[in-house]
């Protein structure tokens, strides 16, 4: 069932970004697809689709973190890159946002 919901998701993105390039915000619809996508990867770092024998869950509760300051870092860069090109000025709201809340989360490790 996972499988069918992660084809939708990849499916949904991809809708998205043509959708964004199409309308002239690629940067807006970047952003929104990692922003989503990393939720997607925290939920297979939460919940793996296949148990690993050896599973630690200290590495893992690590690579949540990473990933989910990957995923604020990332979509908060694309939303200041969308600001500075003139996308909506929402973004120079929301870019610090992210960008202080993924550092937040590299500061627990």
């Amino acid at each position: 069932m996972r499988a069918f919901w992660l084809t939708l998701f990849a499916i949904g993105a991809a809708v998205v970004l043509a959708f964004g390039w199409q309308d002239g915000t690629p940067w807006t619809a970047s952003a929104f697809v990692v922003f989503f996508a990393s939720r997607v990867w925290r939920s297979l770092v939460k919940r793996p689709l296949f148990a690993a024998p050896d599973d630690d869950p200290r590495r893992r509760a690590t690579r949540f973190v990473v990933v989910t300051a990957v995923g604020y870092l990332g979509a908060g860069a694309l939303a200041a890159i969308a600001a500075v090109a003139g996308e909506g000025q929402e973004w120079l709201y929301v870019a610090p946002f992210f960008l202080v809340m993924g550092a937040l989360q590299l500061a627990l490790l």
